[in-house]
């Protein structure tokens, strides 16, 4: 256990030293380094330069050799002059011995005792020195190796003191402001041995390099705990570790919360390079809830030193914490859509504040309140007059706290009483083909509980009929096989719905079905058609075929290009009069028939006819009649209508009577005295017909009483 929390933190601490100082050279590195990594600071009077060696091999050989620092003076920004570097060590650049770890460090420094373990601590030494280090040996001086390597990167990012101390940090207090250097740092390893290359940093020593900041902070604030998050990316460029405060006074004071530097770290394929890497997430924990605090956040860079800290984060906790769940939850149809619930709350959280009662027709949800105030926290029975009879119905209890948290109950199941079966299945047909397959239709029942049907078969009307499906049917066709190899002429079926309580109905009128002679009938043949304003009228020789049982008419309209099955017509029929026809609309028509085996003949040659229009045609206007003294009758005018080619038609009613046609007038006559008269009330109407058979509406008159 001990070592994979030790290797663990090495991960840690390998990742946070490398990654934030390859990210901190992108903008000044001159050549990218495959073993070491350096970054440099300028503070004005001095430039501080540190490292890591990426390899923990490469660490423990340069330990021993030491390193080396060169100096480039660059004059002209843009390019480097030709000349040897400047060595800036006269010796090379170690750790310090376990002596001056001693004498430099206060005795009650761990974080120096453990930098001093590390590079001169004890190494495991194999059982059997005779025969060398066996395979788990081996295995485990290496996770030794790469522990210290990667405790040592993480406590160098600690403090100068620590890095200083274990050879990873060097100060140039030679330069002079305003000049720029390119620093060069190499291990004086044997290269055959420890394989490295020469690390390099460009510094500007005109500009000081300003503290870094934080980038954004994300918050989110729980119960009686805040969470922070931010960009694991742009914070590594600047810092290794972090340090977060708290202020309980407004924002007056802060007190550090963690005393060593917040780490976090990535696994596995979080960690390449073509992967992005998850946000940094730190946690803390509130001493209580609804009460405003505030947090800062700063990072400590490579070089120990800390950054500019957050703004102030205001953080609230909220509580969040459900109250304890409704149990116990039954549901009881009480009669019709009545359903009674009831439920158990044996341990009530201090905050419940009530319950929320919810129905659903699935179990997966979803579910809808019953009621729009919330029951009071005594409450454990609602009655829901609104359930579905005829389908299923899950209940759900919801407690609610005073923070609006919520515990859901178990879900409830109520079985509905029901005992009334759907309606029997109405206009069933069916169809056999000449290979034996048997084709049922029937009418989709309207019921609104209704689950499904079962087929039933015999061979015989007066036999048993035996089930031939497995499960309900949804849809309202069947297809069946039978043998045409059998001595009975007839199938006989019938049809059962059935409702979501599983009430059966009366089984449906059965259907008998004769089994074909694999010959279809021959199509009928039009001879004539009669066409009007609204109808057309179908003449044809039926089919010759003796066993011909029906005909189907079957129409399109144009411009439809589907044809659809239009009438069912008698075997004995030849004549069809269609009257759901358009005025100058096109149709078409086909017969196909059918003999009693169910055998369809080929679509009929199709007959094409286009509607007349209605013939009604401009009315006549201003009709009217009056008393004539001079005829002694009654005298008719009228204004004729537009248009030429018609005559009148004068129809009269006596005393309430219909109207009998009278007189016919010319197209030239305006007016019209009626002299035949008796005493009794006349009423007179006029219309214009056409020569093209077209009329107008009749113009009536009002009615006029006469007496002689």
């Amino acid at each position: 256990m001990k070592r994979w929390s030790w290797l663990l933190f090495c991960l840690v601490s390998v990742n946070g030293m490398t990654q934030s100082l390859s990210a901190l050279q992108d903008s000044a590195l001159v050549a990218p380094p495959r073993a070491l990594y350096l970054v440099a600071r300028n503070y004005g009077d001095s430039v501080v330069l540190r490292w890591a060696p990426r390899q923990a091999v490469l660490w423990q050989g340069a330990n021993r050799a030491g390193y080396g620092v060169r100096r480039l003076e660059m004059r002209d920004t843009t390019r480097a002059e030709r000349q040897t570097p400047v060595s800036l060590t006269s010796s090379p650049l170690r750790p310090w011995t376990l002596d001056e770890w001693k004498a430099r460090a206060r005795p009650d420094d761990t974080l120096a005792a453990l930098a001093a373990q590390l590079l001169y601590g004890k190494t495991p030494s194999p059982q059997d020195p005779k025969h060398g280090p066996n395979w788990q040996e081996l295995m485990d001086a290496k996770y030794d190796q790469d522990n210290r390597h990667g405790f040592a990167l993480a406590l160098a990012d600690q403090s100068a003191f620590l890095a200083t101390g274990m050879g990873l940090r060097w100060v140039d207090h030679t330069v002079e402001k305003g000049k720029s250097y390119v620093y060069l740092l190499h291990t004086l390893a044997d290269p055959a041995v420890y394989p490295s290359d020469t690390a390099a940093v460009f510094v500007n020593t005109a500009v000081r390099d300003p503290l870094p900041g934080m980038p954004p902070v994300t918050v989110e604030q729980g119960d009686r705990e805040v969470k922070f998050s931010w960009d694991r990316a742009l914070a590594g460029r600047f810092f290794t570790t972090y340090f977060y405060e708290r202020s309980d006074d407004g924002g007056k004071t802060y007190r550090r919360l963690n005393r060593q530097g917040f780490l976090q770290p990535v696994h596995g394929q979080q960690n390449q390079a073509t992967v992005a890497p998850p946000p940094i997430v730190l946690t803390d924990s509130l001493p209580e809830n609804y009460r405003p605090y505030f947090y800062r956040i700063v990072g400590v860079t490579p070089f120990g030193e800390e950054g500019q800290p957050t703004d102030p984060l205001p953080v609230m906790g909220r509580d969040l914490t459900p109250p304890a769940q409704a149990t116990g939850v039954r549901a009881e149809n009480l009669n019709g859509n009545d359903v009674r619930i009831t439920w158990e709350m044996p341990n009530p959280s201090p905050d419940l504040m009530g319950y929320l009662v919810a129905r659903g027709q699935q179990a997966s949800g979803p579910f809808e309140p019953l009621h729009l105030h919330i029951l009071s926290n005594t409450t454990t029975a609602f009655v829901d007059t609104g359930a579905v009879a005829w389908g299923t119905n899950y209940y759900v209890v919801a407690a609610l706290d005073t923070a609006q948290n919520s515990a859901l109950s178990i879900l409830a199941y109520v079985v509905m009483i029901d005992s009334i079966p759907p309606q029997v299945p109405q206009e069933v047909t069916g169809q056999v083909d000449t290979t034996g397959i048997v084709t049922l239709r029937w009418r989709l029942g309207q019921e609104p509980d209704l689950m499904g049907y079962l087929v039933y078969y015999a061979n015989a009307a007066d036999h048993a009929f035996t089930p031939l499906t497995e499960d309900f049917l949804v849809d309202t066709t069947f297809t069946d096989s039978i043998s045409l190899r059998t001595l009975t002429e007839t199938i006989y079926y019938r049809v059962v719905a059935y409702d979501l309580n599983r009430n059966p109905s009366a089984p449906s009128v059965p259907l008998a079905l004769q089994k074909p002679d694999k010959l279809p009938p021959v199509a009928g043949v039009f001879t004539r058609f009669e066409v009007s304003d609204t109808s057309v009228v179908l003449h044809w020789n039926p089919s010759s075929s003796a066993d011909l049982a029906e005909q189907w008419l079957y129409r399109r309209a144009a411009p439809d290009t589907v044809w659809q099955e239009y009438r069912q017509i008698t075997h004995a029929d030849t004549v069809f009069t269609d009257r759901h026809v358009k005025a100058r609309s096109w149709y078409e028509y086909h017969l196909v028939a059918v003999d009693d085996a169910g055998l369809r003949s080929e679509p009929s040659f199709p007959i094409r006819v286009r509607v007349y229009d209605s013939g009604r045609r401009n009315d006549v206007e201003a009709f009217s009649a009056r008393p004539d003294q001079e005829s002694n009758g009654i005298r008719l005018s009228w204004k004729p209508p537009a248009g030429e080619g018609f005559r009148y038609l004068l129809y009269r009613a006596f005393n309430g009577s219909g109207f009998l046609m009278y007189r016919s007038l010319t197209a030239d006559q305006l007016t019209f005295t009626d002299p035949n008269l008796s005493q009794g009330t006349y009423t007179y109407a006029l219309k214009a017909l056409y020569d093209d058979g077209g009329a107008s509406r009749l113009a009536e008159s009002a009615p006029l009483h006469w007496r002689p």
